[in-house]
């Protein structure tokens, strides 16, 4: 049985006439009639009943009739969603991201998808920058948004925000009544910070801002999120260097201060793998905002 006997079944019992059925198909009548033989014959059952002047569906006819047309119509809007997944209309991207890109770049990239494709489905993990690249190596996701140097030929790559750096401190300690906040006493405290990945990232723009001070931090304790690291500011764990568009976020207990040194700037890239041919991944991408430092 083949996906063409069932048009050409549809066909004759909805207009119950095979001249009628025939031209609807673009078939020669008898070769309809014959189709409609041979699909009987597989079936082991009758499902017309023909006289010189009427056809008629027999009642194993109407039961088939009834499967075909489901059957038929998920055909078609199988092919219906095909084509508008290679046109770029419809489809599914998977999104890693850390909690910057949440903040503002995300939210724009998604708003505006959601307006051009409204079919489009988008799937969101919020994921370490080191899980999201093993995930883009492992094909588990589409596109990903992290703060990482990338230099690899499999991946590809853009900046699409920067941010400078401030820090988050505890509201009930000696640092949250300072203007700007020196790093020498900073440094008195734990930092509390992503852990690093094997792709320089924001653990090593953090250590790098210590290091041009002179100074290490007390202790370090890291964080899988850079979220988490500000619950546990709010609870008096420690202090953590952020990027600026940060301030959004308000959780108990925290504050944030500028840095007396020329704030570092750190980068929220996108990336994505260079063999991923979704034409949707495309539109995606090609709309993704681009970078600006807060002033």
């Amino acid at each position: 049985m083949e996906l063409r006997h069932l048009r050409y079944f549809a066909a004759v019992a909805e207009q119950l006439h095979f001249r009628h059925a025939a031209e609807i198909v673009h078939v020669a009548q008898p070769a309809l009639s014959q189709q409609i033989r041979q699909l009987e014959e597989e079936i082991g059952v009758r499902l017309f009943e023909r006289s010189r002047h009427k056809v008629r569906l027999t009642t194993a006819g109407k039961a088939f009739y009834e499967n075909a047309q489901s059957i038929l119509v998920e055909v078609d809007r199988a092919v219906a969603r095909a084509r508008k997944v290679e046109s770029g209309d419809a489809g599914t991207i998977r999104v890693g991201f850390v909690s910057t890109a949440a903040i503002r770049v995300l939210p724009v990239a998604m708003k505006k998808l959601e307006k051009q494709v409204p079919a489009a489905e988008i799937e969101l993990n919020e994921l370490a920058a080191g899980e999201q690249i093993d995930g883009l190596y492992r094909q588990q996701i589409d596109i990903g948004f992290v703060h990482a140097q990338l230099s690899r030929e499999v991946l590809e790559s853009r900046v699409v925000a920067r941010d400078r750096l401030i820090v988050a401190v505890p509201g009930s300690c000696s640092l949250a009544r300072s203007a700007r906040v020196d790093m020498r006493d900073l440094a008195r405290w734990p930092a509390i910070m992503p852990a690093g990945h094997l792709s320089s990232g924001f653990y090593e723009q953090v250590r790098m801002a210590y290091q041009r001070a002179g100074v290490r931090p007390e202790r370090v304790h890291n964080t899988r999120l850079l979220q988490t690291g500000l619950l546990l500011v709010g609870a008096g764990m420690g202090v953590s260097i952020v990027p600026e568009s940060f301030q959004s976020i308000r959780v108990r207990g925290v504050v944030y201060k500028d840095l007396q040194v020329e704030p570092p700037v750190c980068e929220l890239v996108a990336v994505w793998r260079r063999d991923n041919r979704s034409p949707l991944l495309g539109r995606f991408v090609r709309d993704l905002p681009a970078p600006e430092v807060d002033t």
